[in-house]
C-alpha cells in the first residue's frame, strides 16, 4: 500500500512503482521539490525535503506535530462550516475561518476549487472531504521528515544520496500560489534545475510532464504513463504524458561467473 498525505496536483504517488528502484547503497533521499511528498512518503530512509513555498511548509510542520485526534476536529469543523454555509446557499470560504497556516493550508488543498491540490482557491467545494484517514496513517512518517523552506540549490553534496527531483510544471501557476498570493512557479527557471543535477554525482529520478524534452533536452527522457485530464480552460480533456529521466544513474553491474 502507498501513502498519500493529501491531495495535491502533480502528485506522484500512483507513479512510484514505474521508477526504478534506487541503487543499494542508497542512504539518504533528497526530496528537491517537496509540495506532496509522495517519494518520500513511501521510503524508510532519512530524508532532506527542500520546498520554497512557506505555506506548504507551515502544512508540513503543522502535520509533523498534529495528533489524530486534532485531525478529526478539524474534519468536524470543515463539515459545519460547509453546512452553514449550504443553508443560505453558499460555498464555505476558508479566509473566514481564522486557522493557523498549517491547518489552514492542508484544508485547501484538499477542498478549495474544482482541481483540488491546487493553492489557487480559498471556496470549499461541497463535494470534496478532507480525507483524514489516509493523512492519520503518514504521521508517524511525517514526524521523521526534515523539512527546509528553502530552494533545493543549498543541497550540499553528500556521497550516496539519491534525488528525487519533480519540479513545477511550467503553465500552472496556481498550484504555487501562497496565502500572500506569492507565485512561486513564476519565479521557477529551468536552469536552477539544471544547476542542482550538475552539483553533484549521485543518481538522480528526474520527473516531469509532456514538454520534458523542450525544457530540458540536455537528457534521456522515458514516458511512464499517458494520462488523459480536464482542459479546465477549453474543456474536454488533453493527454499529458509523465516521463522520467535516471540521472548519474548507478546500474548494477552483472557479475562475471568466469573472472
Amino acid at each position: 500500500m502507498t501513502l498519500k498525505a493529501f491531495r495535491y496536483s502533480g502528485n506522484k504517488t500512483k507513479l512510484l512503482s514505474l521508477y526504478k528502484e534506487p541503487p543499494k547503497e542508497t542512504k539518504r533521499i533528497i526530496e528537491c521539490y517537496l509540495g506532496s511528498g509522495a517519494y518520500t512518503l513511501n521510503s524508510s530512509l532519512p530524508t532532506i525535503c527542500y520546498e520554497i513555498n512557506k505555506s506548504l511548509c507551515e502544512m508540513w510542520w503543522w502535520l509533523q506535530r498534529t495528533t489524530a485526534k486534532e485531525l478529526h476536529e478539524l474534519d468536524k469543523f470543515i463539515r459545519d462550516e460547509k453546512k452553514k454555509a449550504a443553508s443560505i446557499g453558499k460555498k464555505a470560504n476558508v479566509k473566514n475561518m481564522k486557522l493557523e497556516i498549517g491547518p489552514e493550508t492542508y484544508v485547501r488543498v484538499n477542498v478549495c476549487s474544482v482541481v483540488v491540490g491546487q493553492l489557487s482557491s480559498w471556496s470549499i467545494y461541497p463535494q470534496n472531504h478532507l480525507p483524514i484517514s489516509n493523512t492519520i496513517e503518514c504521521l508517524s512518517r511525517i514526524r521523521d521528515m526534515e523539512i527546509r523552506n528553502e530552494s533545493c540549490n543549498a543541497y550540499q553534496h553528500q556521497e550516496n544520496d539519491l534525488l528525487f527531483v519533480d519540479p513545477p510544471y511550467i503553465g500552472t501557476v496556481g498550484n504555487y500560489m501562497g496565502s500572500k498570493r506569492e507565485d512561486h512557479e513564476k519565479s521557477y527557471q529551468p536552469n536552477d534545475t539544471v544547476d542542482l543535477v550538475n552539483s553533484t554525482s549521485n543518481s538522480i529520478i528526474f520527473t516531469y510532464g509532456s514538454n520534458a524534452e523542450e525544457i530540458f533536452p540536455m537528457y534521456e527522457w522515458i514516458t511512464v504513463k499517458k494520462i488523459c485530464v480536464p482542459n479546465m480552460r477549453k474543456g474536454g480533456t488533453v493527454d499529458r504524458y509523465e516521463k522520467v529521466s535516471y540521472i548519474h544513474w548507478k546500474e548494477e553491474e552483472p557479475i562475471n561467473l568466469f573472472s
